[in-house]
């Protein structure tokens, strides 16, 4: 029986970059989605840059210039350390943390380049399940007002929280009107317009990419008539159709499926992000089958529903966009599956 494992596409991953690039965007790359990917990308791709969320993560990247750091509740001291190392990029959300990175900065005399979180499309954002980032329009404006003469701040910029899977709230062009007075679109030299770009599932199949990019295209131009550059931050878009996960039926019965590896250890956002991955060679009609890992949990579910020609154990069976948050667990003492690079 063959392990199950993970097949990573430089060629896919290189593909998916070139799109976004074509389109006249910069690109920082979310590490935290899939850090084998940030590693091709280190090395394939010479102009992209990093979007870090951890202390941890920062030495995973070699050329520290290109990190942009999310502060998220450090102490001053702890800023002062990262600045240290040589990351001069950060991204705030609060009042608090930017108080604390101004003194860090202020103590290390060290100049950064600095992006306020701003709440997009906040006429809508309420906090429901998850957590919102970021801070109102007026909050944002107001900031600009007082720290634009800094001189420790080299580059002023704006970033958009947006969520993962968006395929409706790409009116950037009008909320970036709405949300910006004139003298801050003045000071500000770029606008990072967040992740949220969407790629296919089983549970998504809606085909939304040519009006995004459309949309894109429309604040590319207005940005640049601003003299502000224009920064997205993929994460799964690149991550996720660059993987396919391999894996080997071991058990049928009832038409229910087992699989040589579980949910735990390679696909939690199957459950977390509700994300139903596709499988090769999937038909449209015939016997349904459900299928599960090997795990004894009532939840360690694959696919409620998938068709199947004559699947037979031993057979093969191949996850597509697999890619995005497969991150592992120490659940029953699982380990991280291994991840094979091809092309």
């Amino acid at each position: 029986m063959t392990s199950a494992h993970f097949l990573l596409s430089k060629k896919i991953a290189i593909a998916q970059v070139k799109l976004l690039e074509d389109l006249g965007l910069k690109i920082s790359y979310s590490y935290k989605t899939n850090h084998e990917v940030g590693n091709i990308l280190q090395k394939e791709c010479p102009n992209i840059k990093f979007s870090l969320h951890a202390f941890e993560e920062i030495e995973m990247i070699k050329n520290k210039s290109k990190i942009s750091f999310f502060t998220q509740a450090e102490s001053t001291k702890e800023l002062e350390d990262i600045t240290k190392k040589g990351v001069a990029n950060f991204v705030i959300d609060n009042e608090i943390d930017l108080k604390r990175i101004l003194k860090a900065i202020k103590k290390t005399k060290t100049k950064i380049n600095l992006s306020l979180r701003m709440k997009f499309q906040e006429h809508r954002v309420g906090t429901g399940k998850y957590f919102v980032y970021g801070m109102g329009s007026h909050k944002i404006n107001e900031i600009i007002l007082q720290i634009k003469n800094n001189n420790l701040i080299n580059k002023l910029g704006i970033h958009l929280h947006r969520k993962s899977q968006n395929t409706s709230e790409w009116e950037m062009t009008e909320e970036i009107k709405d949300s910006l007075t004139k003298e801050s679109l003045k000071r500000i030299n770029f606008i990072n317009l967040g992740g949220g770009l969407p790629v296919k599932y089983r549970s998504y199949t809606s085909e939304t990419q040519t009006y995004i990019f459309k949309k894109l295209k429309n604040v590319i131009n207005f940005l640049k008539e601003q003299k502000i550059e224009a920064i997205i931050e993929p994460g799964r878009f690149i991550a996720a159709p660059a993987i396919k996960l391999v894996t080997e039926i071991t058990q049928i019965y009832n038409k229910n499926m087992v699989l040589n590896t579980t949910i735990y250890n390679c696909a939690l956002d199957t459950i977390l992000g509700q994300h139903k991955m596709l499988i090769e060679n999937e038909l449209e009609s015939g016997e349904n089958y459900l299928i599960k890992g090997n795990s004894p949990t009532r939840d360690d579910i694959f696919r409620y529903t998938a068709k199947l020609k004559n699947p037979k154990v031993g057979d093969k069976i191949i996850f597509l966009n697999a890619g995005a948050y497969n991150y592992t667990t120490d659940f029953f003492g699982y380990k991280k599956l291994k991840t094979i690079i091809v092309d």
